[in-house]
């Protein structure tokens, strides 16, 4: 009878307080369109050079530059691997709430950052020699290639600390100042190439300078703003751990493999293309790469959104947020994929127009309409494999993109024995709908596991509370705890603080549509109280690292609670008491 009551007890305050995800779902709407304005002014700096000399030079300098583009890869893995485990573990440490673990991984970062940035400048030189002597070019194009690999050597060292940047801004939630860097980063590659190329006939080695140009002042400019503006390098005296590096590198190497299986694919794809298609393949997957980077603003905006969020409600342990936020996140990106594609299906010659493409044969147009045809799943998988490895999975992701990606040049091969050749273009399509289904079936097997931890231990609350509704929440968590077996003094206390946080932010604030989200964890002996809410900072020192709540009641908090964290990130109150 007293498990039926339980029961009912849980139901009543779970469906009275249903967690919504509105919370979620407000920083998701708030940083997508900064992200994507973002991700508009850095596919201005990717793209310009092709559309610049494609219109001003011709389709072999136009060729040149998108041949290129594999050498940017192979030697941004070491990028994106540091960028993207800096960002998994800064963001997954501060939603475990631990200062002194946050300064090691800051001081790790700057290590690896700085040392990275010497080994790429030293190391990219074989491998661009290498890589581009592998093509068996003509002369005329291999001159071209030269000439525009030059710059872009020059800006490789500098592009890597702007992206390690990028993810630093995004953890911190400091999107308008990345807007406004990649806005003046593309900005003045624009310039520079109609200058170098238009006034002073550089042909494409001016596509090349403009770009290392406009680099390093994007590196200098971020730099600036992190020192100046953020606490992202105040590591204060902690020397970095050998652990803390490890950790870095491995959350970084799923988007790694990822962009170095990639830059394999493109260079395989781009010899294969070559041999069907001659000279006008270069063109084709000139179009193809821009008409993608097109789509990835858009995915990229929300996968960007998703990365501070993830790291936080992982490190914070808060599963139902995590699961609720990649809904939100799946369905925007089912919408941005599915009008881009269709909008390729519709209108396939305008891409080749934009490039200064004309007499456009239908051979150009199917392939890039065969092409389009796998971006919703790539935006899915995207979304996955950061979900993955802020679960820590990187083990699974890293397997699966090496394997997985390593089937396109396979797909492509057999598809070119038995079909024409712009079928080869399918074979993007194939790999992504397997990489899809395993990654699928990995993030369901991650939502059966929390399932099962969270009923078998029938302890963990997880709620959206209106401000004008915390003290009917306080009242019915007591009841719960009550029910299931938990001492009446710790849920009094928990309740208690609840109400006080409630009350606090909307008095801060001075407006009642705060979003505010609890989880309580209750064990044999205490519990855990964790609350996030996007009301006014309630620190009493702005520096991240001396953070002290101000509420009315602090005094009082402090008797309650036996210890009391907060931070304020991502523009938001993140509390945690434990009693």
């Amino acid at each position: 009878m007293r498990t039926n009551e339980s029961k009912n007890t849980n139901m009543n305050i779970e469906e009275r307080f249903t967690r919504t995800g509105s919370l979620t779902r407000r920083k998701l709407l708030e940083y997508i369109p900064t992200l994507m304005l973002t991700n508009l002014s850095t596919l201005l700096l990717i793209s310009v050079d092709g559309l610049v000399v494609g219109n001003l030079v011709g389709s072999n300098a136009l060729s040149a530059v998108n041949i290129i583009s594999p050498i940017v890869l192979v030697v941004g893995v070491i990028s994106v691997m540091i960028a993207n485990g800096a960002a998994t573990s800064l963001s997954t440490r501060m939603g475990e709430n631990d200062r002194e673990n946050i300064l090691y991984a800051k001081s790790a970062v700057k290590q690896l950052m700085i040392a990275a940035a010497l080994f790429v400048a030293i190391a990219q030189i074989p491998v661009v020699f290498w890589i581009i002597r592998s093509y068996q070019l003509s002369p005329e194009l291999n001159r071209l290639t030269w000439q525009y690999a030059m710059g872009i050597m020059i800006s490789m060292p500098f592009g890597l600390i702007s992206t390690v940047g990028v993810c630093q801004l995004q953890i911190v939630g400091k999107m308008k100042a990345l807007m406004w860097l990649a806005v003046l980063e593309g900005c003045v590659n624009l310039l520079l190439d109609l200058f170098f190329i238009g006034v002073l006939k550089m042909g494409v080695a001016g596509a090349g300078f403009g770009t290392a140009v406009a680099n390093v002042i994007r590196c200098s400019a971020t730099v600036f703003y992190l020192l100046k503006r953020t606490d992202i390098y105040n590591s204060g005296n902690v020397k970095a751990r050998r652990e803390d590096r490890r950790e870095i590198l491995s959350l970084g190497l799923p988007e790694a493999s990822y962009s170095l299986i990639l830059a394999l694919q493109n260079y395989i794809m781009i010899r294969l293309i070559l041999v069907f298609f001659g000279d006008v393949g270069g063109v084709i997957m000139a179009v193809c790469t821009f008409s993608f980077s097109l789509t990835n603003v858009m995915i990229s905006g929300v996968q960007g959104s998703m990365r501070p969020l993830a790291g936080l409600l992982s490190g914070a342990e808060d599963r139902v947020g995590l699961r609720m936020m990649m809904r939100q996140s799946a369905k925007l990106v089912t919408v941005f994929a599915c009008v881009m594609t269709l909008f390729i299906e519709l209108f396939p010659d305008v891409f080749y127009t934009l490039h200064g493409v004309s007499n456009v044969t239908d051979t150009e147009l199917f392939s890039l309409r065969l092409y389009a045809l796998h971006f919703v799943f790539i935006a899915y998988d995207t979304l996955l494999r950061l979900y993955l490895t802020n679960r820590s999975d990187t083990k699974f992701c890293t397997e699966l993109t090496l394997l997985g990606y390593a089937t396109l040049p396979l797909f492509a091969f057999v598809l070119t024995r038995f079909l024409p050749a712009p079928y080869l273009w399918l074979s993007y399509l194939f790999t992504e709908i397997l990489i899809f289904s395993l990654n699928l079936w990995r993030y369901r097997m991650w939502l059966k596991k929390d399932l099962v931890s969270l009923d078998s231990s029938a302890r963990r609350l997880s709620l959206t509370v209106k401000p004008d509704e915390a003290v009917e929440a306080s009242r019915q968590i007591r009841s719960w705890a009550n029910e299931n077996g938990f001492p009446a003094r710790i849920s009094y206390r928990v309740s208690l603080c609840m109400e006080e946080m409630a009350a606090y932010a909307v008095a801060s604030q001075k407006r009642k549509d705060i979003n505010i989200q609890i989880m309580v964890l209750f064990t044999e002996h205490g519990a855990r109280f964790t609350m996030l809410d996007d009301g006014r900072c309630i620190a009493l020192d702005e520096d991240q690292e001396t953070q002290t709540l101000i509420t009315d009641n602090y005094g009082l908090i402090k008797k309650l609670a036996k210890s009391v964290k907060y931070q304020y990130l991502l523009n938001m109150n993140y509390t945690e008491f434990e009693f």
